[in-house]
């Protein structure tokens, strides 16, 4: 037995759970040291946050893990990377002023300037940890994540004593981190001014939001078919299923840099897809299982005054879309190395059309929505797209296929 990738295996996985596991207890840290209703606003700021953080940082840190990778030697993958670190700022600065604009036009009780700081923490550390998640080291990952959760503990205390509001020592606290990380990886050697702008990376975001879509509407449309409380099991289960999905996202992620490199070599990536798709059913399978045990924990105990069987059967279907959602990680791996991202987005954009496309004509002729119906098109949506995914990354399999 190969102890060492079983050991690697675990670090992806605890690494890819860290920002999870962070907003987590940075939010019991703001409850507990600011009061529930600073928590409100700032855990809305994070969430507004997060949302644009698609465009400003995921879609960028998914060419640093198909670019960073492919570099020759250390010097070339630094250069790479900063060359996104550009584009990245360029986006940040393009949706701060958005974000400025909005607060101005449309006050609120989400803070524009709390919401802009979060989300250049939240891009700067997401961007810069990338860079040594696509080289798999993995260890130096979590140190960095622990210094993030000791930095936002005393930002937040610090903070507090000041009256600062609840938000800026979150984003304080990931810009320091972000600061840490970058130099540690050092400075390129030129620098280059960006000439044009790779919309790729705008892309990639637009993909991933997209892709998550469906899946982040089910809670507030069970909020609006069936009532706050049954939304609130639907929430519990949508938060536990994202954690069981670390292992299958976490065996996504250990194969990317793989995959990378086979592509710079010119290699084929037939063998590895198999074989990273065999890897991420078995753990989908599992994950359903541990699921199971969940829903029919959430709807006897949780729901034990409503209708707990109606319940029970949502929340499996939930699991099990999540779940085939999941296996379609492989061939999107091989659409993010061979950086087709405007096919990815085509794929994406269609499923989730779908979707919304046949909520709307059922919202139209019933005058209302049905949960099991919604259910079982957020079902065949995940399958249409699954499908979508095979056919269009067969031929980006074979070893003479060039990046897109």
């Amino acid at each position: 037995m190969n102890y060492g990738r079983l050991i690697g295996k675990a670090e992806a996985i605890i690494a890819t759970g860290m920002p999870g596991l962070y907003r987590v207890l940075a939010f019991i840290g703001v409850q507990k040291i600011y009061s529930l209703s600073d928590l409100g606003r700032a855990a809305s700021a994070f969430s507004v946050a997060q949302i644009l953080a698609f465009f400003t940082a995921i879609g960028w840190t998914t060419l640093i893990l198909a670019r960073v990778p492919a570099a020759h030697c250390r010097e070339d993958g630094v250069q790479r990377f900063y060359e996104l670190v550009q584009m990245a700022a360029i986006s940040l600065v393009a949706f701060a002023v958005g974000i400025v604009l909005w607060a101005w036009a449309f006050p609120s009780e989400v803070s524009g300037l709390e919401t802009g700081v979060i989300m250049a923490g939240w891009t700067f550390y997401q961007v810069t940890r990338h860079y040594f998640v696509a080289l798999r080291e993995y260890r130096r990952i979590i140190a960095y994540d622990l210094f993030l959760l000791a930095a936002t503990a005393a930002y937040v205390v610090g903070c507090h004593d000041f009256g600062i509001a609840a938000g800026f020592p979150l984003g304080l606290a990931l810009l320091t981190t972000g600061a840490l990380i970058l130099v540690n990886i050092g400075r390129p050697q030129k620098f280059l001014r960006a000439t044009t702008f790779e919309f790729k990376g705008l892309e990639f975001g637009f993909n991933n939001f997209l892709s998550g879509g469906v899946a982040l509407s089910l809670v507030p449309i069970a909020n609006f078919t069936e009532g706050a409380h049954f939304a609130g099991v639907v929430s519990l289960v949508v938060s536990f299923s994202a954690i069981c999905a670390l292992i299958p996202r976490a065996i996504s992620l250990y194969r990317l840099p793989e995959l990378s490199k086979l592509v710079s070599a010119g290699k084929s990536l037939a063998d590895l897809t198999s074989r990273t798709a065999r890897e991420v059913a078995l753990a989908c399978g599992g994950a359903f299982l541990v699921n199971v045990g969940m829903v029919v924990g959430l709807a006897l105990y949780q729901d034990a005054q409503a209708r707990s069987w109606y319940a029970l059967i949502c929340g499996l279907v939930i699991c099990a879309q999540n779940c085939i959602s999941m296996l379609g990680m492989a061939q999107s791996n091989v659409l993010m190395v061979r950086e087709a991202s405007r096919a990815s987005m085509a794929i994406n954009l269609t499923s989730c059309g779908l979707f919304v496309a046949t909520m709307a004509v059922f919202y139209a002729v019933s005058g209302g929505l049905n949960f099991s119906f919604v259910l079982a098109v957020c079902i065949v949506a995940t399958l249409v797209r699954n499908s979508m995914l095979r056919r269009r990354s067969a031929p980006l399999l074979a070893s003479s296929v060039r990046p897109c």
